[in-house]
């Protein structure tokens, strides 16, 4: 049995997903290259892949690792092996030059198991209810249904993400992914148009009689407002819901694990010159290279400890809470 058909079979003990959407996943997304795995006597017993993303950050993009599959064989659980994979996995990472990684939990209970390796809540969230009723469409935007995705839709898409202050990125490869997935769920991908011009698009799925858009883009509020509006009439509702980044107190749907914090403090330093933050970070057993001094101040951060000044002691968690709070990072899209 080859290593991708093994993957599969722990994939589909492990998860309750359909098989085509796990067919749809190892035709379009595995690769023997971003997986790893535990063996013991003689097979996979722990498995998880890991996914490169682009992210904007601090006024730049940066390479993170998207943590996807994990799972581990109902008899060897609660022996350590997944702790084992993410801590490989984790070093793996800092010496490739990602600088953080992300995963989304697949039960709540999961992110307190997730936290004992560094991660902490973030990727908020909010969920806004809309009322078909409520909107004023503009009449000069056309709404049309998207049967065929091509470069056009793909180059609004991304253009529009990169717009986010804080925001997981998809290349052309993982859009069409996507794009597979929504057909897989009988969705929609709505286009809006001025003239011949793309002004929007929403992503639309009905799960369970209510309408989710799962991630919707536009120029306007009034191209919002039109894309809304066809999708509430086209799905034959009058009310949805539409998940959009928050800056309040958000829903959280994934959580993050700083890989190499000096990078990352350099570029929030960057990012918000007039901070001054005199950090020991300590604890990272997995990353030791993350431990240490950090002055953040006028711009740059240096690691050294600067005299006369107190330090804070903070673990990797802590580190990644100031980073990312600041910045509200935000994922769509991501196949959860």
């Amino acid at each position: 049995m080859t290593t991708k058909n093994e993957v599969k079979a722990l994939w589909k003990l492990c998860f309750t997903d359909s098989d085509e959407f796990t067919d749809l996943y190892f035709k379009m997304r595995y690769k023997d290259e971003i997986n790893r795995v535990v063996r013991e006597d003689g097979k996979i017993v722990s498995a998880l892949q890991t996914i490169p993303y682009p992210m904007t950050f601090c006024g730049g993009v940066i390479p993170t690792s998207y943590i996807s599959g994990a799972c581990t064989h109902p008899d060897y659980r609660e022996h350590g092996a997944m702790r084992r994979l993410l801590k490989e996995t984790h070093r793996r990472m800092y010496e490739e030059g990602i600088l953080l990684a992300s995963l989304i939990p697949a039960e709540e209970w999961l992110f307190g198991y997730y936290a004992k390796s560094g991660y902490t809540p973030a990727f908020g969230y909010a969920v806004e209810q809309v009322r078909r009723d409520g909107l004023h469409p503009s009449a000069g935007c056309r709404v049309e249904v998207c049967e065929s995705p091509g470069a056009e839709h793909y180059h609004y898409f991304d253009s529009r993400m990169r717009g986010r202050r804080s925001c997981i990125l998809h290349s052309h490869e993982d859009f069409l992914v996507v794009m597979a997935d929504l057909n897989l769920g009988n969705g929609k991908l709505l286009i809006a148009r001025e003239a011949d011009e793309m002004v929007g698009m929403a992503f639309t799925v009905m799960d369970g009689g209510t309408l989710y858009i799962k991630e919707l883009l536009a120029d306007t509020d009034a191209v919002r407002d039109a894309l809304l509006y066809d999708a509430a009439y086209i799905y034959k509702v009058q009310a949805m819901e539409c998940l959009v980044p928050s800056s309040g107190h958000p829903l959280f749907l994934g959580m993050a694990r700083v890989i190499c914090a000096e990078k990352m403090l350099r570029l929030f330093a960057r990012r918000y010159p007039a901070l001054e933050l005199y950090l020991f970070v300590e604890g990272d057993e997995v990353i030791p290279e993350n431990n240490g001094y950090y002055t953040v101040k006028d711009g740059i951060c240096l690691r050294e400890r600067m005299y006369g000044k107190e330090y804070q002691s903070c673990t990797l968690d802590r580190v990644a809470r100031l980073l990312l709070e600041a910045e509200q990072p935000y994922m769509s899209l991501m196949l959860n």
